[in-house]
């Protein structure tokens, strides 16, 4: 079991901390080289990511009763590996699309595979605290993501250097690849008859409240920390503090993911849920303020919560539903989620680039958290598979 969890580890911080969040650390770098300055741009380089990662939620959902988890989950690092390449040797917006769009596809193909073959030989009172590893290894990702840029960029003597990122990115993805090929050994499931509607997710009690919840929090993804560079450094925040910021949302995410996961396991989904959702809700507030502490104690807040609440959803999927049904009804939810992960990024450049700016768009992420928790109120308490 140890060896199938911390492969599985590995496996999501490629699909989450390099296919996803990578993106969002280099923004500001990628913006001024390559995108002219333009926010709106960049938004939509992040739009290419999502778009992917839903067309291989789609392709996952559908196909889920009869491949198993692995082999999605080997395809998916597949694919990241060759998106990373494209990306370090992007030199126009389309190609950038291109990579980031190829990310967004591999990134689904593990995502939805991981879950699976990471809790099925777990009982149901440790699916939290194991999924809450699967999200600490993102933290801990974004963490020597964050460092690794500082450390480029120093021996580069280029406080925008990006390209060396993806390098590293696709070395390291082709490593767990060869890894997960050689050693991920899981027990085969059974096939069973999947199709891209509702059925498997309506087994959930309070599924509409809780997909609900799950679009405002796509909107909250769409914002928060793809914009937090930009809009920091219209408050003369530098590029290396910046970068310092991001770090600590990964650290925060390391130890505060684990955590809560096993509190869930104890105390029951719902609460925690609402916890996570207030703090978030908190943590764009900070940013408001546009200073010091509160940027900090903004991220590090930001880090527990965000990273949290995604899994937290995924274990109370897994408590009501088993096996590959689990990676339908998980892609069918996160089709859902994804409009606002797809429209969210257009719109928060735009309100970044008008005359309102980023202080509006945090009001909005504070605003759309406070929806998100009247949905989950309504939440039944979770009960265990």
């Amino acid at each position: 079991m140890k060896r199938t969890v911390a492969l599985a580890a590995l496996s999501v911080i490629v699909s989450h901390t390099l296919s996803r969040t990578a993106y969002q650390v280099l923004l500001t770098a990628i913006r001024d080289d390559l995108l002219g300055g333009s926010n709106q741009i960049a938004g939509l380089g992040a739009t290419a990511t999502f778009a992917g990662y839903m067309l291989g939620v789609a392709i996952v959902t559908v196909m889920s009763g009869r491949v198993e988890p692995r082999t999605s989950l080997v395809a998916g690092l597949w694919m990241s590996g060759g998106a990373f390449l494209v990306l370090t040797t992007a030199n126009a917006f389309w190609q950038l699309a291109v990579g980031l769009s190829m990310a967004g596809l591999g990134s689904a193909g593990v995502w939805l595979s991981v879950p699976a073959i990471a809790t099925a030989a777990v009982p149901p009172n440790r699916r939290g605290m194991v999924m809450g590893l699967m999200s600490s290894s993102i933290g801990l990702g974004l963490v020597v993501t964050g460092q690794a840029v500082r450390v480029v960029r120093g021996i580069a003597d280029d406080d925008q250097a990006w390209r060396p990122i993806w390098v590293g990115a696709a070395t390291f993805t082709f490593v767990v690849f060869v890894l997960v090929v050689l050693f991920l050994r899981p027990e085969a499931t059974e096939q069973v008859e999947t199709r891209l509607n509702l059925s498997s997710l309506r087994q959930v009690d309070g599924w509409v409240a809780l997909t609900s919840a799950y679009l405002f929090f796509g909107f909250i993804v769409s914002a928060y920390a793809p914009f937090l560079g930009a809009a920091l450094k219209t408050k003369d925040f530098s590029e290396a503090h910046i970068a310092t910021l991001y770090s600590l949302i990964g650290f925060s995410a390391i130890f505060g993911a684990v955590s809560l996961g096993r509190v869930s396991d104890m105390v029951g989904r719902k609460p925690v849920l609402i916890g996570c959702m207030v703090s978030i809700g908190l943590s764009a507030g900070l940013i408001l303020v546009g200073r010091e502490p509160y940027a900090t104690v903004s991220v590090i807040i930001n880090g527990i919560a965000s990273f949290s609440y995604p899994v937290l959803v995924t274990t109370t999927l897994r408590d009501h539903i088993s096996d590959r049904l689990f990676s339908n009804a998980l892609g069918t939810i996160t089709l859902i989620y994804g409009v606002s992960l797809v429209l969210g990024p257009m719109a928060a450049g735009a309100i970044g680039d008008s005359r309102y700016g980023f202080d509006a768009l945090y009001a909005l992420v504070v605003a759309a958290a406070v929806g998100a928790v009247l949905c989950i109120a309504v939440l039944p308490e979770s009960k265990r598979a």
